[in-house]
């Protein structure tokens, strides 16, 4: 039996694992394979006499019709589009991402080529999915903050996973979740709600260490009240663990979506753990880092202790010694001059100590403070010493400090007014039990100043809404001392 070449092609066709056309000369479909309907949805029979760019998208038609012209003129055997994401367009409109293979023949004297599609969902996910990790990973590397990382890695999982909403939550103690960043629609208003852990979906999948897949999450009593109300349909919690637990990442699909797909659902889960295994190394970078910095600052310490602070010490008993030879201003000038060299011993001391001692996220009271003193600075004349005594940022809440500044404010506003001063000392010292806020001038003391009036009423006022004193006498500087002092307690509760 002789079978002719046309029908060896049909059987090969039709004997294919991939989808296949085969098309003439002038681009019209003469055969399409069985496996096409299950690829692209097209019944084969249909598919016939049609030009072939029905199987793409609309906007890549017209440019593919020119491509399918010069390939005809010189037909090798090639991938179409080499280097380019390809798409083909499915009967119900929507596109798959494929790769084709193009291989001309010749039948009964006659060109035809076949077209070889092949779906590559798959890898095409799983290459976004590095792409994505790896953006993860740079976005840690640049120096970015946790926030911006989580955001990255929302957004990519948003993408990743065709979703409307992506965010993560992150516990917050030991029987809370708090959504720390989002992606997509509504996020705005979830990021910084809290949830209960027991019970929660979140806490079941780090418990679980596997994917919990929700079928609504408008009505599912378990997720988040605020994404409850965002009326989300299905939805993915997927663990972000690894030897550490980093939170959970929630991905969201908008209503009436279908669920997702086995497959995409394993990507997803891969994601979160490769993103967790990044995040996992961006903390312990982060931690290294601060190791470094803490070691950099006690090397600076030891230097400042060794070497700066001695050689000041033997300036100092140098002028000292010098004292008793001299009489009159030159004897007042060195008097000043030990006592400038005794500040900044002082001063420095207390840099060493702040080194030791790294800042809170609390209110930058030094700076704070040094800004109030140097806008009296421009009223006095002269520049007053400023400073600070023990780890005085971990002591302080907003409200002290609100109050505090104001003290400050005032004490120096009396000194401008009444004191008649040319030296001006400004002291916080945080002790234990105590923050303490000394203004001290060496002005014509309280015998010779008039009433202040309410400034002192409003800090003695301040004072006692903390739980403090406030104390007014004659100064070390010969004028008078403020002395504002009100309990640590206070500030850790406020």
């Amino acid at each position: 039996m002789t079978v002719s070449q046309a029908e060896l092609l049909e059987a090969l066709v039709v004997a294919s694992p991939d989808a296949v056309v085969v098309v003439d000369g002038s681009g019209r479909v003469e055969l399409a394979s069985p496996s096409i309907e299950r690829l692209l949805g097209y019944d084969p029979a249909e598919l016939v006499g049609s030009p072939v760019e029905v199987l793409l998208p609309e906007a890549l038609r017209s440019v593919h019709e020119g491509h399918r012209h010069s390939f005809m003129g010189d037909p090798v055997p090639r991938r179409m589009g080499s280097g380019l994401a390809l798409s083909a367009r499915r009967a119900d409109g929507s596109t798959l991402p494929v790769d084709i293979s193009l291989v001309p023949v010749l039948v009964q004297g006659r060109p035809l080529v076949g077209a070889f599609i092949r779906d590559v969902t798959e890898r095409r996910r799983n290459e976004e999915l590095t792409g994505y990790v790896n953006d993860i990973a740079s976005d840690l590397l640049s120096g970015r903050s946790t926030t911006e990382t989580l955001t990255l890695t929302a957004e990519r999982a948003r993408t990743l996973a065709e979703a409307a909403a992506a965010w993560v939550m992150v516990p917050a103690g030991a029987d809370q979740f708090e959504v720390a960043a989002g992606d997509g629609k509504g996020t705005d208003s979830l990021v910084g709600a809290h949830l209960e852990a027991p019970g929660s979906l979140s806490a079941r999948a780090l418990a679980e260490r596997s994917v919990i897949a929700v079928a609504s999450m408008a009505d599912d009593p378990a997720v988040l009240p605020e994404a409850r109300r965002l009326g989300f349909g299905p939805g993915l919690y997927l663990p972000l663990s690894d030897d550490e637990t980093i939170g959970v990442l929630v991905v969201a699909r908008p209503p009436g979506a279908p669920a997702f797909e086995p497959s995409l659902t394993a990507s997803m889960e891969v994601f979160a753990s490769a993103a967790a295994i990044v995040l996992s190394l961006g903390a312990a970078r982060s931690e290294l880092d601060k190791m470094r910095e803490i070691a950099e600052h006690e090397r600076i310490a030891r230097d400042l202790h060794d070497t700066v602070i001695q050689r000041l010490f033997a300036v100092g008993m140098t002028l000292q010694a010098l004292q008793p030879l001299v009489n009159g201003a030159v004897a007042d000038r060195l008097g000043d001059a030990v006592d400038a060299v005794d500040y900044v011993i002082r001063e420095i001391r207390e840099t060493i100590f702040s080194l030791g001692h790294p800042r809170s996220s609390g209110p930058d009271i030094r700076q704070q403070l040094r800004q109030v003193v140097a806008e009296a600075a421009g009223q006095l004349g002269f520049q007053p010493r400023v400073g600070f005594r023990g780890p005085v940022e971990a002591a302080i809440s907003q409200e002290v400090s609100d109050h505090l500044l104001a003290v400050a404010r005032e004490a120096l506003s009396n000194i401008v007014r009444h004191a008649k001063a040319s030296r001006v000392e400004v002291v916080l010292e945080a002790d234990a039990g105590a923050l303490t806020l000394n203004v001290s001038d060496d002005g014509i003391g309280l015998a010779g100043a008039p009433s202040a009036g309410h400034g002192l009423e409003n800090m003695h006022s301040r004072a006692h809404l903390l739980g403090g004193e406030l104390e007014v006498s004659a100064g070390p500087l010969v004028g008078t001392l403020v002395r504002w002092r009100v309990p640590l307690e206070q500030g850790a509760e406020a």
